[in-house]
């Protein structure tokens, strides 16, 4: 008798799910936006539309991701929030973000709400108010008027008119993605969308007007395609921030490395590539990128603090301390690696102050999580993953025997062009600086312009106004002003 509920029910849900409609991740659709807050320019050429809801956890766990492609992609979103209250009858966080939208604060109520879980009553939403400064008399009013529930019912009737079944969904341009997914899922998608986008007259109206009008999969939404990265491929990586490499610009191997100076692995990784360079001198060269993970609390500063080295030629020598002396990395003992490695300690503590590097280093960790890097270390040599650390047997027959085969190559190729070339046919894309993959001598590369735009933007993130100025020499119209605007944010003016 169990057995046989238990066949019933599996059936049941079965067909519950075959009868369910889902959108094509392939296919644009016709999405409103409605009344709803917005962030970002009006004239951007990425819209994502977002229904989601205060109380839902995975709207909440995706909210880093979307911070981070604000980084990759800066200037380029506009995001449309609407809502899909899970429980139609409690609406109080919802009228909360839509008041304090009202008065320009939607963003700050709105990750507040977030990381409540949007369980909020009446008294927590006036405190997060007040707190936010918001004029509580109007604040108050709008929630005791009950002025949003007419706009809430809008959302979630355009949502189930459309098909919208759960949150977090989004429409970027009208392409649908559903749920919490990982950076890369967004980042390819944008990139398509930023290439149409480009090549379609009119804004986004015209970039959904054709598209479909409601969900049409049959089975409900496909998977998405899988994130993780093919051992056995070599990928586009470049070359990362100014003053991290260590080893000559024409080595027969390059190991780019992403690490995070608080993840223990790396620092059990870190001695074994000084082995590698030491061992193959001239014929290695490694490359450190940064990742630092969300729950590491201090390996974003830290890595701010090694940015803030590079940018004084005193990179590896930073580096070193902080992995040999693992697991110290408060601002008293930043100061001291700082001191040891001969740096101007002013120059030092104001880029700590001011939180100068702080939008390199997400960009650089988004970057990672885009081309599909999920952890620490990972490393890619000659462009093939590696994942994890490595003992030093393991890394030396595999660099050992990509030296020989580099060397073998040499006898025809220079040595200066064989990264170049391995990165010609690699897959992927560098999303931090795409000018930093090498090209090789004598054949000149023309970057697309998004690809020109964010090298710029790398640029003045490190405060290279010349680099940033000549890669925008070419650049006019809205792509200009988002970039001189990015740039101006970023303490350099163009």
């Amino acid at each position: 008798m169990r057995r046989a509920v238990l066949l019933g029910v599996l059936l049941t849900a079965t067909l519950a799910h075959a009868d369910k409609l889902g959108f094509d991740p392939a296919a644009i659709y016709k999405v409103p936006r409605g009344a709803s807050p917005t962030e970002g320019p009006a004239q951007a050429p990425i819209t994502i539309v977002t229904w989601s809801d205060f109380a839902c956890g995975h709207c909440y766990r995706v909210q880093p991701t979307l911070d981070a492609l604000n980084k990759l992609y800066p200037e380029q979103i506009r995001w449309v929030h609407r809502t899909m209250p899970l429980d139609e009858d409690d609406t109080t966080a919802a009228e909360a973000a839509l008041a304090a939208a009202a008065q320009g604060r939607f963003r700050p109520m709105s990750d507040r709400l977030y990381a409540m879980g949007g369980r909020v009553d009446r008294a927590a939403v006036e405190l997060i108010a007040r707190e936010l400064g918001l004029d509580m008399v109007r604040f108050r009013a709008d929630l005791d008027a009950r002025t949003y529930r007419a706009q809430i019912a809008t959302d979630l009737a355009e949502a189930r008119k459309l098909g919208v079944t759960g949150t977090p969904t989004f429409f970027v341009n009208g392409r649908p993605i559903n749920g919490s997914q990982p950076l890369k899922i967004f980042a390819d998608v944008l990139d398509e969308e930023l290439a149409r986008a480009a090549t379609t007259p009119g804004d986004y109206d015209a970039l959904v007007g054709a598209g479909k009008l409601g969900a049409d999969v049959a089975g409900g939404d496909p998977d998405h395609a899988s994130t993780e990265l093919d051992l056995s491929d070599s990928y586009r990586v470049g070359l990362g921030l100014p003053g991290h490499q260590d080893g000559p610009d024409d080595a027969l191997v390059t190991i780019v490395v992403w690490s995070d100076f608080q993840c223990p692995f790396c620092a059990k990784e870190a001695p074994v590539l000084r082995q590698l360079r030491e061992k193959y001198k001239q014929d290695v060269r490694v490359v450190f990128r940064h990742l630092a993970m969300s729950f590491h609390r201090r390996a974003s500063i830290a890595s701010e603090a090694a940015i803030a080295a590079a940018m004084q030629g005193k990179f590896w020598a930073f580096h070193d301390q902080m992995f040999d002396n693992f697991g110290n990395l408060e601002r008293a003992d930043l100061e001291r690696y700082a001191q040891n490695a001969g740096l101007d300690m002013t120059a030092f503590r104001a880029a700590l102050d001011d939180r100068r590097y702080r939008d390199l280093v997400v960009a650089e960790g988004a970057s990672a999580q885009a081309l599909g890097v999920d952890g620490t270390p990972t490393m890619f040599v000659q462009g093939r993953p590696v994942i994890g650390a490595k003992d030093f047997a393991t890394m030396d027959a595999l660099v050992g025997s990509m030296v020989e085969r580099a060397r073998a190559i040499s006898a025809s190729i220079p040595r200066g062009d064989l990264y170049a070339l391995m990165m010609v046919e690699a897959k992927g894309s560098e999303r931090a600086d795409p000018s930093r993959i090498p090209t090789p001598a004598g054949i000149r590369i023309a970057l697309r312009t998004n690809e020109r735009i964010r090298a710029a933007i790398s640029a003045c993130r490190t405060r290279d106004r010349g680099r940033a100025a000549s890669l925008a020499s070419d650049l006019a119209g809205p792509e200009r002003a988002r970039l001189v605007h990015v740039c101006k944010a970023a303490g350099v003016d163009l």
